[in-house]
C-alpha cells in the first residue's frame, strides 16, 4: 500500500512524517505487526534540475563517447545517454522515468544519474580531466569517496590511489597494522600528492571538499586486505 504525506522533522535518523490522508490507515490492521518493521519512502524532489547538474552530466556522456568504451551502443552521445537512462531506471524500479531536461529533471535524479556516469568512468579508466569533487553537491560527496575506494582512485583527483587513514583512525605507533582490527576505520583513497597534503593539514582539507571519510566496511577490508579481527589498540573509533 501506498501512503503520501509530508516531512516535519528528521532527528537523526528518525524522520517524522504527517500523512495527506490517514483514512486508509485501517488498512495496517490487514497485516502482521511482526512483517511491519520495514518500509520505504519515495521523496518526491521538487526541485528543478541545475544548470551545473546538466552541464556536469553532459561533460560525462561526452567523455564516455569519446572513450568508446561500453559496447555497440556508442555510436552516438544521444545513444550513450540513452543507454545509461535504461541503466538507471533498472537500479531505481520505483520510478518511471529519468531526464536532465530543464522542464522535467530533478536535482535528486540528476545527482543519482552523475553518480552512474562517474561510477563508470571509475571503472572503465576514463579520463574526465576536471575534478568530480568540484561539481559535486556537498550531500553526494560520500558516493564518490565510497566508489573512489572501491576503484583505488584519488578522490580529489582520480589518479591511482592507496588507503589514508584519517585523523582518529590511525594505527598508534608501536601497533603492528597487521595485527589491529581495521572495521570500522574512517579512511579515503588519496594519491602520494594528496596524501602528503592530507598529513599537513587534513582538517581543512576535508572541510574544504565537504569530505567525512567512509568507515571500513567487509568490501573494503577484503580489497585493501585490512585485518578485521581482534586487534585491541589505542585509538576510540570516533
Amino acid at each position: 500500500m501506498e501512503l503520501t504525506g509530508k516531512v516535519l522533522s528528521r532527528r537523526g535518523s528518525v524522520l517524522t512524517i504527517e500523512l495527506n490522508d490517514d483514512s486508509e490507515l485501517y488498512k495496517l490492521d490487514k497485516y502482521d505487526p511482526a512483517q511491519l518493521h520495514q518500509v520505504g519512502v519515495l521523496i518526491d524532489d521538487k526541485r528543478r534540475i541545475s544548470t551545473n547538474q546538466r552541464k556536469f552530466a553532459w561533460y560525462l556522456i561526452e567523455k564516455i563517447y569519446k572513450a568508446q568504451k561500453g559496447g555497440h551502443w556508442l555510436s552516438t552521445r544521444d545513444e550513450v545517454y540513452d543507454r545509461f537512462k535504461y541503466k538507471y531506471l533498472l537500479t531505481h524500479e520505483d520510478e518511471e522515468y529519468v531526464s536532465l531536461s530543464r522542464r522535467y529533471g530533478n536535482m535528486s535524479q540528476a545527482n543519482d544519474f552523475i553518480n552512474l556516469l562517474l561510477q563508470f568512468c571509475l571503472e572503465n579508466e576514463i579520463g574526465i580531466g576536471v575534478r568530480p569533487i568540484d561539481y559535486l553537491d556537498p550531500d553526494e560527496v560520500g558516493k564518490w569517496e565510497y566508489a573512489c575506494l572501491m576503484n583505488k582512485s584519488c578522490v580529489i583527483c582520480g589518479r591511482p590511489a592507496d588507503l589514508h587513514h584519517l585523523e582518529g583512525s590511525r594505527i598508534g605507533q608501536g601497533n603492528n597494522r597487521n595485527k589491529v582490527n581495521h572495521m570500522g576505520r574512517r579512511v579515503e583513497a588519496l594519491c602520494r600528492e594528496h596524501h602528503d597534503a592530507w598529513h599537513h593539514d587534513e582538517a581543512n582539507l576535508m572541510a574544504k571538499y565537504h569530505l567525512s571519510g567512509i568507515r571500513v566496511n567487509a568490501e573494503i577490508a577484503q580489497l585493501y586486505r585490512l585485518n578485521t579481527v581482534g586487534g585491541n589498540d589505542d585509538r576510540s573509533l570516533m
